[in-house]
């Protein structure tokens, strides 16, 4: 109700209230921010939010998780240094407008010192000039919407083919593979996360098994 109120401010005097009396950043971002997103997605799709608000809505949430980014990072603890920067590619589907998630993960992962490119709404090619350019450890791919499913496996299988680094990672996550978790495995990711805490666990595993690989 704060996002949608016809006062800008509401919402965001509201996060402040909370944090006065101890809510830590990263539960206003993974409690408050994400579900309040994904809400607003249930009430269009119910036809209770008329698309303008939703578009206002989110670009309420994004720019008030903008404005607290410096907070968060000052707030994280970077992991150790690595023998090399371990390197990210975010992105949504080619055309895609679900950006937030997208949004997030990457604040996430530059919180824990991680090099990220995020791409949200690519072209095909911008996103495989991306891999093919530039050495990529993981490449996370974020779907939201039931109707993107048959673009998730062909963008996997060209960022393997197209990828400078032979061993790519592909994880992925969003609303899609929150509601069919085993969808990942079938279009052929490595590997899904239903949140960004998880994203980076399993992030670290999957470069962990890489370097096994190269080892051995």
């Amino acid at each position: 109700e704060a996002i949608l109120h016809k006062e800008p401010a509401v919402a965001s005097e509201q996060i402040t209230k909370l944090r006065s009396h101890g809510l830590a950043l990263e539960s206003v971002y993974l409690y408050l921010l994400a579900p309040a997103a994904r809400y607003l997605g249930e009430l269009w799709e119910a036809d209770l939010c008329s698309f303008s608000q939703v578009t206002l809505g989110l670009w309420r949430i994004q720019k008030i998780m903008y404005d607290l980014s410096p907070a968060f990072h000052a707030s994280r603890k970077p992991g150790s240094a690595t023998v090399r920067q371990r390197r990210i590619l975010i992105s949504t589907l080619p055309g895609s407008q679900h950006t937030f998630g997208l949004s997030m993960l990457s604040e996430f992962f530059r919180g824990e010192g991680w090099t990220v490119l995020a791409i949200p709404s690519p072209d095909k090619r911008e996103l495989m000039d991306s891999l093919g350019n530039n050495w990529f450890d993981i490449f996370a791919l974020s779907v939201s919407a039931d109707r993107e499913i048959d673009g998730v496996q062909p963008i996997i299988e060209a960022a393997r083919k197209r990828s400078c680094n032979p061993g790519l990672s592909v994880m992925v996550g969003g609303a899609l593979f929150l509601r069919e978790p085993e969808l990942a495995k079938t279009l052929g990711a490595d590997g899904m996360s239903e949140d960004a805490p998880g994203a980076l666990i399993l992030a670290t595993q999957l470069l962990k098994r890489q370097q096994e690989v190269r080892f051995n």
